[in-house]
């Protein structure tokens, strides 16, 4: 008889059970959320997040400069599914125009699997389609759309690529076939976002071609020239290119990849288009128009879905939108910002026919004269959750906002409800609950969604592409999930805090506040005097031995300003103090204080009238590592820090406990009256107070922590590899509990079958599980032909080992700490008992 031993690590995302009625019953608040760590610092601004539909459960993740990596397992795979960069290294693959470390809306913008990707017999099989910006080329490239001398900025291209015939990880970037293409007068405004509906048509979303106001030089109407800064305005009865029907700029497209009947014949012109049969110039490929700038394309398409395509618009100097995208309907740009009509355009001709209003809109902070919501300057558009692991959220459209404050980091996550179902009536949530706190200190770039309805975040610290922090890329994927249950995160608040004055008092006296509110920034009108920097710290002996943390989140209040007028924006930074500083009892509810022994100063890390200690450097001694950064704008409120950093500082203070310092907050001390008020850790309102929130890793994360201390988070770990030459697979030494980089002679499985007698023979078996390794399904299975696989053991989640089709469970004994040794027997008859094959399976749920 063969036996043979198999034990192949393999990866599955587990499909809910749950089956969630499509029944609106009432408004619901959103539930609290946490944005899980999925791949940070690999790479730089993710533009785009979507799934394959092949059922492999993969994620891929557009970035900026021109790659496309694949997500799998919870792990980025170190070669990228595609490479048309500008750094790419074949010149023939270099396509995507170059950008570098200041702010672009240029580069890789969206991917889009064909419906019939995994398909044999679909002529969509292996396809897929980008938008990406190029380098203009004059008489290879369509020429400007109203036939001006103007030189373009760039050209947008929609293309065609195909997945390699024998490597589903990797794409053939001299597959390209470029389906339409269309020149762009300015930097920004490309809009990006590209999408399928399930009867394989493509709608891509178009920005008006740049600039401000939809009238610079290439939009209809506009100036003849640029003269400036700024440029000159056009007449403010100007079309512009959102009203403009004979261009493609400000407007959802709508094409056949597949078709033929297009211009060129490289795609096809659907019949139902709106101005499909209109001629006289008119773009037949217009689905939609009066659109400024769409970074949100998405349709609600999953189970219980409606079908209806949502896009979020980013506005000029105003509003930001939502809207709901129908077939021929005009949403007023450049007419109409939201449902405001802007003053460049006041004596602008109504452009005939009905203008739709958003769904939902909100003003930028700063702005007079209206009574919207003031949450932010750039809006990413989301989905509409149709999951199944976070009920609370069905049906319900998450978004975002890429930051409230120019120039820094301050991203906001908000989300949608209709009123009743059709109703196309919708109730904003200004900032859904964030574990940690929302507004957050990131900027909020795009968000994704994987085969199983589940939503992520891309998000970047930073506004230039290439820039970037502590010496690496500093673009983020994070996974939002449920607040954890089990285990809890720990919620600590601040032992001790203070604040450091640079000036000093009336008597020359150095100043702090041990036990009034915190400041930070300067209050002075003359800019780099003044100075105010908060200290923060908190005791970590309670946190149990062992611990890992995938997150470290700081709260903190900005209660009012002492700015007595303006709020000017700033970045405020966070960073490791490294020297011990005290906290006493000096008090001022509004400014510093004379400081007393153990005080804190601007010069001193413990005050004393005879022997005070001095920091090295005054002003306090810092890490030059960024812990985290924000955007703190004139909105008051909790703010939540947040960064992998802060998780190796709170990491770093475990392993070396007398090493926790805390962290130092500064503001953006080279710009005059940027002072905010935080509430202490002795504030009436407990709330408010400074909070750092831990979130457990879970077990995978905690055994890759153990193992490979220097990997980034979600840095690749082949499952199927074997570091140690070991035979076994690198998850089958997760599930076993072994280590991936030292050989073990012991393999964990061990299968026997009896001599065959009367007609039957028993299968005994071991096998180690990991009863901690709650993220994992161990199956033994049985086989005559190794195609059709039988479950005779199943152990999930931790719980103990169960049989099944006529296994047995023996017996399970501890090995050591959590690892079981699970006892097997199977009595296998007839055919079975003729010739078998056994293999342990596990599979992980990331």
């Amino acid at each position: 008889m063969k036996i043979t031993h198999l034990s192949p690590a393999r990866l599955r995302y587990l499909l809910g059970a749950l089956m969630l009625c499509a029944e609106h019953i009432s408004l619901a608040t959103f539930p609290t959320l946490h944005m899980k760590p999925v791949v940070l610092q690999q790479f730089h601004a993710p533009t785009c997040i979507v799934s394959a539909p092949d059922g492999s459960g993969r994620l891929f993740v557009c970035d900026q400069p021109g790659r496309i990596f694949i997500i799998e397992g919870g792990m980025m795979r170190p070669v990228p599914f595609l490479d048309i960069s500008n750094a790419a290294t074949t010149i023939a693959h270099r396509k995507v125009i170059s950008v570098g470390t200041g702010y672009s809306e240029r580069g890789l913008l969206s991917l889009a699997f064909h419906p019939g990707y995994a398909n044999p017999a679909s002529p969509g099989y292996r396809r897929f389609y980008l938008n990406y910006n190029k380098v203009y080329q004059a008489g290879t490239d369509p020429p400007q759309h109203d036939g001006g001398t103007w030189t373009p900025n760039c050209t947008t291209v929609i293309a065609e690529f195909q997945v390699s015939a024998t490597n589903p990880n990797v794409a053939d970037p001299l597959s390209e076939r470029k389906l339409l293409l269309y020149p762009q007068p300015q930097s920004n405004h490309n809009g990006g976002n590209i999408v399928f509906d399930s009867a394989g048509l493509l709608y891509i979303g178009s920005g008006d071609g740049g600039s401000s106001n939809d009238n610079n030089v290439g939009h209809s109407g506009g100036a003849a020239a640029i003269v400036g800064p700024p440029a000159v305005p056009s007449p403010s009865n100007a079309l512009g290119n959102g009203q403009d029907k004979t261009v493609y700029l400000g407007k959802i497209l709508r094409i056949d990849p597949l078709g033929t009947n297009g211009p060129g014949g490289q795609y096809g012109i659907p019949a139902a288009n709106p101005f499909a049969s209109t001629g006289g110039g008119v773009k037949a490929e217009i689905y939609a128009f009066g659109i400024r700038n769409p970074w949100g394309l998405a349709f609600d398409d999953g189970p219980g879905g409606t079908g209806r395509l949502f896009c979020a618009d980013v506005g000029q100097g105003r509003i930001e939108e939502v809207n709901l995208i129908v077939n021929g309907g005009n949403y007023g740009w450049r007419y109409m910002e939201g449902t405001e009509r802007p003053t460049f355009s006041s004596t602008m001709t109504h452009p005939g026919g009905t203008l739709i209003d958003p769904i939902t809109q909100y003003g930028h902070p700063g702005i007079a004269g209206t009574t919207l919501p003031l949450l932010g300057l750039s809006i990413t558009g989301g989905y509409v959750y149709r999951g199944s692991a976070i009920p609370a959220l069905q049906g319900k459209y998450v978004f975002g906002d890429y930051g409230a404050t120019a120039g820094a980091p301050s991203g906001r996550m908000m989300g949608l409800e209709e009123t009743a179902p059709g109703s196309g009536i919708f109730t904003l949530t200004q900032a859904i609950p964030i574990l940690g706190g929302n507004p957050l200190s990131t900027r909020v770039i795009s968000l994704g969604r994987d085969a199983e309805g589940e939503l992520y975040v891309g998000t970047k610290s930073s506004g230039g592409v290439m820039a970037l922090e502590n010496g690496l890329p500093n673009g983020g994927l994070y996974k939002l999930v449920a607040a954890p249950v089990s285990p809890a995160p720990l919620v600590l608040t601040a032992v001790k805090d203070n604040t450091l004055f640079s000036e000093a008092g009336g008597g020359g006296e150095e100043l702090s506040n041990g036990t009034g509110p915190l400041f930070m920034g300067t209050t002075s009108t003359v800019s780099g005097t003044n100075l105010r920097r908060a200290l923060l710290q908190f005791d970590l002996t309670s946190v149990p031995a062992g611990s890992r943390f995938n997150s470290a989140l700081l709260q903190i209040h900005i209660d009012a300003s002492e700015t007595p007028t303006g709020t000017p924006q700033r970045n405020t930074i966070l960073n490791r103090v490294t020297a011990a500083w005290g906290e006493g009892t000096s008090f001022s509810a509004t400014s510093g204080a004379v400081a007393l022994n153990n005080d804190a100063t601007w010069k001193s890390r413990l005050y004393s009238t005879t022997t005070p200690q001095l920091w090295a450097l005054e002003g306090g001694d810092f890490s030059s590592a960024l812990s985290s950064s924000y955007g703190i704008d004139s909105i008051t409120g909790t703010r939540g820090f947040f960064g992998p950093q802060m998780a190796s500082d709170v990491h770093a203070w475990l392993t070396a406990p007398t090493s926790n310092f805390g962290w130092l907050l500064r503001s953006d001390e080279g710009t005059a009256s940027t002072t905010k008020t935080l509430a202490s850790r002795e504030n009436a309102d407990t709330a408010k107070r400074p909070k750092l929130t831990l979130v457990h890793a879970t077990p995978f994360e905690k055994w890759l922590a153990q193992h490979f201390p220097a990997h980034l988070t979600g840095q690749w770990v082949d499952p199927s590899g074997d570091l140690d030459g070991d035979n076994i697979p690198n998850q089958i030494e997760y599930a076993y509990g072994f280590s991936p980089l030292s050989y073990d002679m012991q393999n964990g499985f061990q299968p026997i079958f009896s001599p065959p007698t009367g007609g039957s023979t028993t299968l005994t078996a071991t096998f180690l599980r990991d009863s901690a390794a709650t993220d994992l399904t161990y199956r033994l299975e049985i086989s005559a032909d190794l195609l059709n696989w039988t479950p005779i053991i199943v152990s999930t989640s931790g719980a103990a080992a169960s049989g099944q089709n006529g296994g047995t469970v023996t017996g399970e004994t501890t090995v050591s700490g959590t690892i079981i040794e699970v006892g097997v027997s199977c009595v296998l008859t007839g055919d079975d008992a003729a010739k078998q094959f056994v293999r342990l399976a596990v599979d992980r749920v990331p």
